[in-house]
């Protein structure tokens, strides 16, 4: 097993105020990957844009969805050492997912066939919002190769836009699909 637990950093420094994101995984050998998102905000949640109706435990609705990064979403970026070929994958709250990949850098996007839906997790409290996901991606991803991985979040602040957070943003503009931000294997 790995596992690595990490701070995010906006692209914007000044869209940081009052929040704080955390993440983590853990990668099994059987191809299992656990993902933890933690949105702390000062404020409350309320600031944040998440889906409605939105409750602790674990969401059992969620489905595949194009387009989740254009609200709040918890992503990770998984790599094979030295290839340029890559996946993303894209969370929601409330369990909806989707799993793209890529042959090389922004190129050649095409949905990842999974069999299941991700096990999402949800607790949230006024100030914290935890989201846990639990992938089996042993139908398609090289058995015993722990991936290269980046983690990463889209917040919906609402009329204050969108704010991007990862593990760094080594470019001029946010892009998590940038391999130099993937932390290596």
């Amino acid at each position: 097993m790995l596992q690595q637990r990490l701070g995010l950093v906006p692209f914007e420094p000044s869209t940081a105020q009052g929040l704080q994101v955390n993440a983590s995984f853990s990668w099994f050998i059987n191809g299992r990957l656990i993902l933890n998102f933690e949105v702390l905000s000062a404020d409350g949640l309320d600031v944040l844009v998440l889906p409605p109706h939105l409750t602790n435990g674990e969401q059992q609705n969620g489905s595949r969805r194009n387009d989740l990064w254009t609200t709040t979403c918890f992503e990770a970026f998984l790599g094979l050492t030295g290839k340029p070929m890559y996946w993303e994958i894209n969370l929601a709250a409330n369990g909806d997912w989707a799993i793209y990949r890529f042959p090389d850098y922004r190129i050649g996007q095409e949905d990842q066939t999974h069999p299941n839906s991700p096990l999402v997790n949800v607790r949230r409290w006024k100030h914290q919002l935890e989201i846990e996901a639990s992938l089996d991606l042993s139908s398609w991803w090289p058995q015993s190769i722990c991936p290269d991985v980046s983690l990463n979040t889209v917040l919906d602040r609402g009329d204050k836009g969108l704010s991007y957070w990862a593990i760094s943003h080594p470019g001029d503009r946010a892009d998590f699909h940038q391999r130099s931000s993937f932390l290596k294997s």
